[in-house]
């Protein structure tokens, strides 16, 4: 398909004029689309799913709520390859979008909703696609609910899952092509989790530290 600047255009307001137009990866520009992108300085990241661009006469709403057992997803900024993994591996697990906006400013905010989803046994996890993991690591496990590892390889998620049944993975996207993404991913929501005693209690210990 050929997308014109005009549809460029609709794609960048429908994602937030946020820098980035996610397109299909067999998706070609008219000449007047490549001049659009170079004006705007815009960056194309590409998935499978092809956008939808919104009508003129549809009105903003909030997306859906996440079918129950859905692992949460949300992404700090424009991550192409993230999302396109994320895309992705939905066809295999159920995955769902957090509904807040991509800016780190929203961590807080994402945490809080994502805490209150799993401990209300709606969401078995959550996905973070993070530029820097620092913030939300430590965030994240201020909440009781939550046991959040950083995804490196395939061995820190099954560490990570075995040893203390993490519930969240958080992706540093910026050093992650899009296949690595997805293994991670894939492997996160197919594990097993079972949070041992010993674990339990080292927990709880740990909740009477200064």
């Amino acid at each position: 398909m050929i997308y014109t600047a005009r549809q460029l255009e609709d794609l960048w307001k429908a994602n937030g004029s946020n820098g980035q137009v996610i397109l299909p990866y067999r998706a070609r520009l008219s000449p007047m689309a490549t001049d659009w992108i170079k004006s705007k300085r815009i960056t194309l990241g590409y998935s499978d799913d092809s956008p939808t661009v919104p009508k003129k006469d549809d009105k903003p709403s909030s997306l859906p709520h996440a079918a129950p057992g859905s692992f949460l997803w949300w992404c700090d900024g424009p991550c192409g390859a993230a999302k396109a993994a994320l895309s992705a591996q939905s066809r295999e697990s159920a995955l769902a979008p957090i509904d807040l906006p991509s800016d780190p400013s929203r961590l807080i905010a994402v945490l809080r909703k994502l805490a209150a989803e799993i401990k209300s046994t709606h969401a078995p996890g959550g996905l973070l696609m993070m530029n820097s993991a620092a913030s939300a690591l430590v965030y994240a496990n201020r909440c009781p609910s939550l046991r959040a590892i950083v995804g490196t390889c395939l061995e820190t998620i099954e560490q990570g899952i075995g040893q203390v049944a993490a519930n969240v993975l958080i992706i540093e996207y910026p050093h992650q092509t899009l296949q690595q993404i997805r293994n991670l991913i894939s492997r996160f929501v197919r594990g097993k989790r079972e949070l041992s005693e010993e674990a339990q209690r080292s927990l709880q210990e740990l909740t009477t530290c200064g």
